[in-house]
C-alpha cells in the first residue's frame, strides 16, 4: 500500500466528488461540511494495519479534540466487509458512542448508494471516526435544510437514523 499515493487519491476524491455538488443531490455536496473541514486542517489521516483497526482508533481519539474528524485507512483485502460492519457496529456501540465518539465505516467491496451515487472511495478501506454529538448536530441542521430530501429510508436508516439510538 503506497501511503502518499493513497492521501493523494483521499484528497482528491473529497475536492472532486465528496466537496462537489452533485445534481443528483439536490445540489448538495455528499458532505456539505468536509471541503471546510479539510481547508481548515480539521482532518487526522491515519493509517492502520487491518488486525488492529480499533487499537489505532483508541490510540488517536485525542487528536479530536483538535480535529474534527480522524480517517483511518486500512488495506481493504485483509478484511470482508461483513466482517468489517459487526466489527464497527460492535465497536460504535460497545466503546465509541458510550464516549461520544461514532465511527463510519467504508468498504471498497460494499458499495454505498444515495439516490444513485456511489458514495465509495474505492481504493482501500475508511474508517471515519467523529465526536457522536458533533456529527448529529451536523446531520440536525442539515434535515432542516432539506438535505436529506434525495435519500430514501434505507439509506437514511444505514448512515444516520442509527446513530440517534
Amino acid at each position: 500500500m503506497n501511503h502518499d499515493e493513497i492521501l493523494a487519491n483521499l484528497i482528491k476524491w473529497m475536492k472532486e466528488f465528496v466537496e462537489t455538488p452533485n445534481p443528483i443531490l439536490g445540489n448538495w455536496p455528499p458532505c456539505p461540511y468536509a471541503r471546510q473541514t479539510r481547508i481548515n486542517n480539521k482532518i487526522e489521516f491515519v493509517y492502520s494495519p487491518h488486525d488492529i483497526i480499533p487499537a489505532t482508533v483508541e490510540q488517536n481519539l485525542h487528536k479530536l479534540e483538535d480535529k474534527d474528524a480522524i480517517v483511518v485507512y486500512f488495506d481493504h483485502k485483509m478484511i470482508q466487509p461483513d466482517a468489517l460492519a459487526e466489527l464497527v457496529k460492535v465497536y460504535n456501540e460497545s466503546f465509541l458512542m458510550p464516549r461520544n465518539y461514532v465511527a463510519l465505516e467504508d468498504h471498497p467491496d460494499c458499495v454505498e448508494y444515495v439516490n444513485g451515487v456511489k458514495m465509495n472511495f474505492g481504493e482501500c478501506g475508511l474508517l471515519i471516526v467523529s465526536k457522536l454529538d458533533m456529527l448529529n448536530d451536523a446531520s440536525d441542521k442539515l434535515r432542516e435544510k432539506d438535505y436529506y430530501k434525495h435519500w430514501n429510508q434505507e439509506e437514511l436508516d444505514s448512515v444516520v437514523s442509527w446513530r440517534y439510538k
